[in-house]
């Protein structure tokens, strides 16, 4: 469908940039066509005042009818917007979603575009919890969508290992006489543990207090070379830690940043220029302030040590210059709105090249209620385990469930139970604040991560019972489609409708647009199977032309289910 969009926008320079909104018309539209396969594009108000001379133009536009044979223009007409309808050649559209290689194309981007997106960026001195989910999740799923698409992209895991709270942590090593071998084996639990027994110790003990606040200056001042190089091994162990959870989510880095890159020694550079543009103001009791839209918003404490924002601040003109990027996402909690509205503000009134069309916080709401049987929540590691031994379970009470040696069961439960947590949160509008429930998660029949996995195991199995029939050579013919039950061709403009959720969940910023198409896809394609058989099918071109259809299918599926970071499985 790709090569279909890109002939109709390449057309017209008025159409250059529409090639995401060409939409499949619904069900209901289709059948006023007479399923004739069509893509329209519904004209947005951006464009109302050039409608009129934009649709002239297309409706004298010559199109290549190698791939639209009709276009027409609808008018708008009261609240209806107008609307541009290309009919496309039946033939040429079900070659495009049936042919292996017309669907490995990709959409193109400019070259210019390179989209950085910041998710996850755990504390090394809290445990990466639950709460922490839906950052690494979802922006994994917006960093596969960009790089889909064409983008250039990179993803940063920006690691908070700086400020006042890790002279306890570092303290707190001390008092537990924390082993290398006891950091090694569990470098998060370690580290946490320490942290809470040096931060009940300095509530108890003003003295221990100023003991971790000169740790950690003896640390910032680069003035011990026996901590410092502890530190660096405290975050190598903690990276290897947290890649086994990044890895059980599908999750990857391109970069995994450190806030310590960025401490006072560091930025004295980027606080000089704020300085000088007068953007940085000092108070009475020796803090200095930005101002941004009428609040006072501290960047240097009294002591002189920096902020967070300020640690920010710099960063993000550090990746500009590092990384020139055109876009820069920020998925964080809905929490630190103030925050970025500061960091985007004041970084751009110091920085010429620098827009804030250019930067963006992707907010998300909580998760509520996500914890093991037992009540605990600390670690997210407990959770993924907890979904493992629950799918564990369930398979082993299942009367269908087959006893096969060559699967490796841990694995395809792990498998299992990641689907149905991520997928349980991603099909979640994100800014909304959501209650996790293991009974809905898990569950086979209802729009879970089961169900996707399930679609694709059942669909291989299919297909490898045809493994002899060699499909590439087999063509995809239309008029066998029109005369199939109307599930066939309800599957087929399911398929084609791929390109446009990809490029809506994009624009959006919502992995739940691609979810939930997703789910209409296993809906349309459980009916095909029950409707269009193809074991029990005599006729050897019905059973092929079947074949491709649910080829398609299943390579649709995986695509999809690999872009929200899930591993599809081919049995369960």
């Amino acid at each position: 469908m790709i090569r279909i969009r890109h002939a109709i926008c390449e057309q017209l320079p008025q159409l250059k940039n529409v090639c995401h909104a060409l939409e499949v018309p619904v069900k209901k539209q289709q059948l006023q066509n007479g399923r004739h396969p069509t893509l329209e594009w519904i004209l947005p108000s951006a464009v109302a005042q050039q409608e009129r001379e934009l649709l002239e133009a297309v409706s004298r536009h010559k199109f290549d009818e190698t791939y639209i044979e009709q276009v027409r223009i609808v008018p708008s007409a009261g609240r209806n917007a107008a609307k541009i309808e290309f009919q496309l050649q039946p033939q040429v559209f079900v070659e495009q979603l049936l042919r292996t290689k017309a669907n490995a194309l990709k959409f193109s981007t400019s070259p210019a575009g390179h989209v950085v997106v910041e998710y996850s960026s755990p504390n090394i001195a809290k445990p990466f919890h639950v709460g922490h989910l839906r950052s690494t999740i979802i922006g994994n799923v917006l960093a596969n969508l960009h790089q889909h698409l064409g983008y250039r992209t990179t993803r940063l895991n920006y690691l908070g290992d700086w400020g006042t709270q890790f002279g306890l942590l570092a303290l707190g090593v001390q008092m537990e006489n924390v082993s290398d071998k006891e950091m090694q084996d569990a470098p998060i639990e370690t580290l946490y543990k320490s942290y809470v027994a040096a931060n009940k110790a300095s509530e108890e003990s003003p003295e221990v207090a100023q003991r971790a606040r000169d740790l950690f200056a003896a640390l910032e001042a680069g003035s011990d070379e026996s901590m410092a190089k502890r530190w660096q091994q405290y975050r190598k162990y903690t990276i290897e830690d947290l890649s086994k959870v990044y890895n059980r989510l599908g999750v990857h880095f391109d970069s995994y940043e450190w806030e310590s890159q960025y401490s006072q020694q560091q930025i004295q550079d980027v606080l000089d220029r704020l300085r000088n543009a007068g953007l940085l103001q000092p108070e009475l009791d020796g803090r200095e302030i930005v101002e941004v839209d009428g609040r006072r918003i501290p960047v240097i404490k009294s002591d002189g040590s920096t902020l967070y924002l300020a640690r920010d601040i710099a960063a993000l003109l550090e990746r500009l210059s590092r990384l020139q990027f055109s876009r820069m996402l920020y998925v964080v909690d809905n929490g630190q709105a103030d925050h970025f509205n500061a960091l985007f503000k004041t970084a751009a009134a110091v920085e010429d090249r620098l827009s804030l069309d250019q930067l963006q916080h992707v907010k998300f709401g909580r998760i509520h209620g996500m914890s093991t049987r037992q009540g605990k929540a600390i670690f997210l590691k407990d959770v993924l385990n907890e979904a493992q031994n629950i799918m564990r379970e369930k398979r082993n009470i299942t009367a269908t469930t087959k006893e096969n040696h060559s699967l490796n069961d841990d694995l395809v439960c792990d498998i299992l139970g990641v689907s149905a947590v991520l997928v349980n949160v991603l099909k979640q509008r994100r800014q909304r604040d959501h209650e996790f429930s293991w009974q809905q998660a898990l569950q086979v029949n209802g729009d879970t991560g089961i169900k996707l996995q399930y679609t694709h195991c059942r669909l291989h199995s299919l297909l490898d019972n045809f493994r002899e029939v060699f499909l590439d050579d087999i063509k995809p013919d239309w008029q066998h489609f029109v005369q199939e039950p109307a599930d066939a061709l309800d599957l087929l403009y399911e398929l084609a409708r791929f390109d446009q959720s990809v490029c809506q969940s994009k624009e959006q910023l919502e992995a739940c647009v691609l979810v939930n198409y997703l789910f209409g896809l296993c809906n349309a394609t459980s009916r095909a199977l029950k409707r269009l058989p193809v074991k029990q099918e005599s006729c050897p071109k019905k059973q092929s032309q079947r074949l491709l259809l649910f080829r398609a299918a299943k390579e649709t599926l995986h695509r999809g289910m690999r872009l929200l970071g899930l591993r599809p499985l081919d049995q369960m």
